[in-house]
Formats: structure tokens, C-alpha cells, sequence
């Protein structure tokens, strides 16, 4: 039988069988998906920018952060895109808030991780993500379409 997800104190990391709240930023370019390739040992590979988030933390700034370090603050908007749930190593849970970020500019590099940019209309699999939610989140609102629009319906309009 499923569990409700109550917390215990926090930790200074992961534990076995525990929970924790992440934040992830999902950087675009002129409709263009912005990862970073990651020459770390430990982390090597292509990611995108994320942290857990402190407790007690507000998501927003954590994002904002995110943002500001990995992508020089260069965004004209940053907004919430999604929230989804994984399990982790250990049987530990995951709750990933995952946020769009607008760039002015692209990031710049350092020794540590240099942004890569898809091509328009390009998406791979990132870290824990599908590539169909990455172009969801990628394209925003675009990917939403509009309501049909219904035609009044014939006849008198009632109030009730």
C-alpha cells in the first residue's frame, strides 16, 4: 500500500530510502535546446543545469541561481514547466520541479562545462528526461494548442 510523502529532518545529503526536492532549468536559445557537456570525472556527460533545493528553499530563487550560474543571468524569462517524480537509488524519491528558462544570450563556457545547442527542432534524452517532454518544455506554449472556438448555440440564451 503506498505511503503519504512526509519528510524527516534534513540531511547534508541523499540517504537511503529518503526524499528530496530538485530543481531543474531547461535553458532555450531562439527555440533552441541548451545543454552542457560536463568534463567533471564524477559527473562527466551531458546535462542540464540542476540542484537539490534547500530546505525550506523557494523553487523560484533556486532556479534564478541555477540560471545565474550556469547561464550568466542572460534570461528574459524564467517559468515553471512541469513537476514529475522518480524514484532514486536506495528506494529514495525524487520530486523534480523543472523550469524554462528564456535566454538573452548563450551561456558562456569555463573549464568545468561548455553549453552545446541543439538544432531547431532537435531533442535527445537528458539526464532522467524523455525527449518528448524536453521539446514540451523546449517549445513552451507553442506546443499547447488553441481551443477550438464553438459556435453560440442556436436559439434563446438561458441564464440557468
Amino acid at each position: 500500500m503506498p505511503r503519504q510523502a512526509f519528510f524527516g529532518k534534513p540531511t547534508d545529503g541523499l540517504t537511503p530510502g529518503g526524499a528530496h526536492i530538485s530543481v531543474y532549468l531547461v535553458p532555450v536559445f531562439q527555440r533552441r535546446l541548451v545543454v552542457f557537456d560536463v568534463a567533471a570525472r564524477q559527473a562527466r556527460g551531458r546535462w542540464l543545469p540542476w540542484d537539490v533545493m534547500d530546505f525550506r528553499g523557494n523553487p523560484y530563487e533556486t532556479a534564478a541561481a541555477l540560471a545565474d550560474d550556469w547561464c550568466g543571468g542572460a534570461i528574459s524569462s524564467l517559468t515553471i514547466a512541469d513537476v514529475m517524480s522518480f524514484p532514486f537509488e536506495g528506494g529514495g524519491w525524487e520530486l523534480a520541479i523543472v523550469f524554462r528558462a528564456e535566454l538573452t544570450a548563450l551561456p558562456p563556457g569555463d573549464d568545468a562545462r561548455s553549453p552545446f545547442v541543439f538544432s531547431e527542432g532537435e531533442y535527445d534524452a537528458i539526464g532522467r528526461f524523455d525527449p518528448v517532454d524536453i521539446e514540451r518544455w523546449v517549445l513552451g506554449s507553442a506546443a499547447v494548442p488553441a481551443p477550438a472556438e464553438t459556435p453560440p448555440p442556436e436559439g434563446p440564451r438561458l441564464v440557468f
